[in-house]
């Protein structure tokens, strides 16, 4: 049998798509061989096969999109990584252009959104302090922090406060267990004091797009939060949760998602000393007043009271976003995730 990496070099990229897939659907951590086996998929023709393959292989490790970079690397794998790289990002930005196009209104301000990982084009922030980690929409009024009044839910939310705190204190009863909000797995270093452990833990309700077990645990939360704006994919809340700081916790500067929507957070348990913190101010909690912030902006939280710190957190739109544009962004980053969810069938590897 030939060496599949003999066909490659040879140019025979058709024998090599066949060999080298059998042996990726077999370890498809291995980043090195999702590179050279989307090489081979495109060489041949099969595009969508290789995006696929090289989607799955970026996530598997830094080979993939990041040997482009590495002056170690051997130059044919720097110059596969570099067509690797443009083949994703022109796939994924005809990707969210089709689905844009697929909505109705004035929804031009999506179309010229950037999903600034995958983008084919270059691009700049408005500001130093906002740089949303996946989606942006560069033509959105730029503010770090939004009024409440801004909200016509706010009041009503507010005011069911005191019955979601009950909720969350009656789960606590219950031996509810939290959860760390970072990962154990998350290998970024700025994470390295909370990955894994309950200083910064939550409650979710929606997680991921994903009602939760718990959730029916609190029915007057889940009534409250009907009467809000959610942001859903699919029809389905993104997320929504309690979050808890320890005392002594301190959540390190970072960037959110997209600046198409704002965090929300209901204050429930609010000791003196803890405060948030969104580009250049620093804001502190009251217990049922909500805060609305970009979290695309750089924002920081801590708690040095002795007792815990509770809220609880949900996403809204920007609300300088029409109708038409909030169904646009849901069908885009709708369109976006059946094509992750389906990256594995379209290898040939379900």
């Amino acid at each position: 049998m030939t060496d599949p990496m003999e066909l490659f070099r040879r140019g025979d990229f058709a024998a090599a798509a066949e060999a080298l897939l059998p042996l990726y659907r077999q370890n498809m951590r291995n980043s090195m061989l999702a590179l050279f086996t989307g090489g081979a998929l495109l060489k041949s023709g099969r595009k969508e096969e290789a995006v696929a393959v090289w989607s799955l292989g970026d996530e598997a490790g830094p080979v993939v999109r990041g040997a482009r970079r590495d002056q170690k690397a051997p130059p044919g794998v720097r110059a596969l990584s570099t067509e690797a790289d443009r083949a994703l990002r022109d796939y994924l930005t005809a990707l969210h252009a089709k689905a844009a196009e697929e909505c109705d209104g004035d929804v031009a301000r999506v179309k010229n959104a950037v999903w600034t990982q995958t983008h084919n084009q270059p691009f700049q922030f408005l500001t130093d302090a906002q740089a949303p980690t996946i989606f942006y929409m560069p033509d959105l009024p730029a503010a770090p922090v939004t009024p409440k009044d801004a909200f016509d839910w706010a009041a009503g939310l507010e005011a069911a406060g005191p019955a979601i705190a009950a909720e969350y204190a009656a789960a606590l009863e219950r031996k509810v267990q939290q959860t760390p909000y970072v990962p154990a797995g998350t290998p970024s270093p700025q994470w390295a004091k909370l990955r894994g452990t309950l200083d910064w833990s939550a409650l979710h309700l929606f997680d991921k797009t994903k009602r939760t077990a718990i959730a029916d645990l609190f029915p007057k939360t889940l009534e409250a939060l009907e009467k809000v704006g959610l942001v859903r994919i699919d029809g389905v809340p993104v997320e929504a949760f309690f979050s808890r700081l320890k005392p002594g916790a301190h959540i390190p500067p970072h960037f959110g998602l997209t600046n198409a929507r704002l965090t929300v957070h209901l204050p429930l348990i609010v000791p003196e000393d803890c405060a948030i913190r969104v580009a250049d101010k620093n804001y502190h909690w009251t217990e049922n007043e909500i805060i609305a912030f970009d979290d695309s902006y750089r924002h920081e939280a801590w708690n040095h009271a002795r007792t815990d710190r509770v809220v609880l957190i949900f996403e809204c739109y920007h609300p300088d976003l029409s109708a038409d544009e909030r169904r646009a962004i849901e069908h885009t980053w709708a369109a976006r995730q059946h094509w992750i969810k389906n990256r594995v069938k379209i290898a040939g590897a379900a």
